[in-house]
């Protein structure tokens, strides 16, 4: 039972990091490919500030993980489970 509450609360941490909109943009933009900061901004409307702060934190959650290439830092996603995650929401959304 203990391990089964375990896994529950993993699940719903996660969930967590899914429902903030600019979290959740952020890990369908990293979907198929590394990013730096400046590429990520692309995808939303908010400061180069912020989005740092998110990758920032979504590190620390081990939804991401980061390479400093040169002079830039690259972001991808941690772990296979969030990439298919995200790939069966965009199934069922219909977002090809």
């Amino acid at each position: 039972m203990k391990e089964i509450i375990q896994r529950v609360d993993k699940i719903a941490d996660l969930m967590k990091s899914f429902s903030n909109k600019d979290k959740l943009a952020i890990l369908c933009f990293l979907w198929n490919e590394e990013k730096n900061v400046s590429e990520i901004m692309t995808c939303s409307t908010i400061s180069q500030s912020q989005i740092s702060q998110y990758l920032w934190k979504m590190k620390l959650e081990w939804l991401l993980e980061s390479e400093k290439k040169w002079k830039e830092v690259f972001y991808k996603i941690s772990d296979n489970k969030i990439l298919e995650l995200i790939s069966a929401m965009k199934i069922i959304f219909n977002d090809k």
